[in-house]
């Protein structure tokens, strides 16, 4: 049997059947052409004591929708891979919206994903192959073409010549803490995903990272399976600093912090938290080789969660 028909090789794909106390969420961003305009937009599946499913959305000027469905609503496959929420689409290729006050269909073209590999089947690496994880994570495009048009409130929005990322989060909870942070609104095609969080394991918990940035055709990964340390890291109320390395290879990260959207997340399968997501902060980014800078760029209308404290996870002293 190849990759092809086994499950965990697909983070794209549903995982949520014969699960009890689970959720799965596929997150679609796209950013309008003038890039005045992005949007979040969030189907997933709630399984629990309140088994439903959902389409969440929020925008980068206040907009924030949980529309509930129920449980039936929700259909799916995975070769090829689709969702189906009422009359709600979503796939790889497009999606097609139709919702109150809010519809239209986007058509993605050039989807550049974290690699998958037999030894490493996405973003997490061999963390994926381990079955009592309390979170899963993947990345399904990097940065791909959009286009298409949203209506929203009555009036159309134009995405064509878009911009859009889309990632995944499957499991049983979110973390107790995290920072996460995406953009792929550089000058050109470049993007960048950031995840640190706080990760259950045994009886006992490690802080983990999974960041990539795409330049150039080329990923560069810094994660804790690779070898790769957090140099530093501080928030604070405006800012957060980072600053990673593998070996030769070093990134100096700042996020630019602004105000978030109430997004509602994971808990047992139960979507009853309630935390806040930005799509207005901004990434500075320096990357560099020994002494040689390989790329200084930043990323506009980037998504931003702050969760938690972390660095009391890291216990590390600043």
């Amino acid at each position: 049997m190849g990759i092809d028909n086994i499950l965990i090789y697909h983070p794209e794909s549903y995982h949520g059947e014969g699960k009890k106390n689970f959720f799965e969420g596929w997150y679609f961003k796209n950013t309008s052409s003038n890039g005045s305009y992005v949007f979040a937009i969030i189907p997933g599946i709630s399984i629990g004591s309140d088994s439903h499913s959902f389409i969440q959305v929020i925008d980068n000027r206040g907009y924030s929708k949980y529309f509930r469905f129920e449980f039936s609503d929700f259909k799916f496959s995975n070769k090829p891979f689709w969702v189906k929420i009422k009359d709600n689409y979503f796939s790889l290729e497009k999606i097609k919206i139709n919702l109150e006050n809010f519809e239209g269909q986007l058509i993605f073209k050039g989807l550049k994903p974290w690699p998958v590999s037999i030894f490493s089947p996405g973003v997490m690496g061999p963390f994926g192959f381990l079955n009592f994880l309390e979170c899963y994570h993947g990345i399904l495009s990097f940065n791909h073409k959009v286009r298409g048009y949203l209506k929203v409130n009555g009036k159309e929005i134009d995405f064509n010549n878009g911009k859009g990322y889309i990632e995944k989060d499957w499991g049983i909870s979110f973390p107790k803490s995290w920072i996460w942070s995406a953009s792929n609104d550089f000058e050109k095609d470049e993007s960048i995903s950031i995840s640190i969080a706080t990760v259950p394991f045994f009886r006992n918990y490690f802080v983990g990272f999974i960041i990539g940035l795409y330049v150039r055709g080329k990923l560069y990964k810094f994660t804790t399976y690779n070898g790769s340390k957090i140099k530093n890291l501080e928030i604070f109320e405006d800012r957060i600093f980072l600053t990673v390395q593998k070996r030769k290879y070093k990134m100096n990260v700042e996020i630019i912090k602004s105000e978030g959207n109430i997004l509602i997340a994971p808990r047992q399968g139960e979507m009853v938290e309630r935390i806040s997501e930005s799509l207005n902060a901004k990434v500075k980014v320096k990357l560099y080789k020994g002494n040689e800078l390989l790329f200084a760029g930043i990323g506009k209308n980037a998504g931003l969660e702050v969760v938690g404290n972390i660095i009391d996870d890291m216990k590390i002293r600043l």
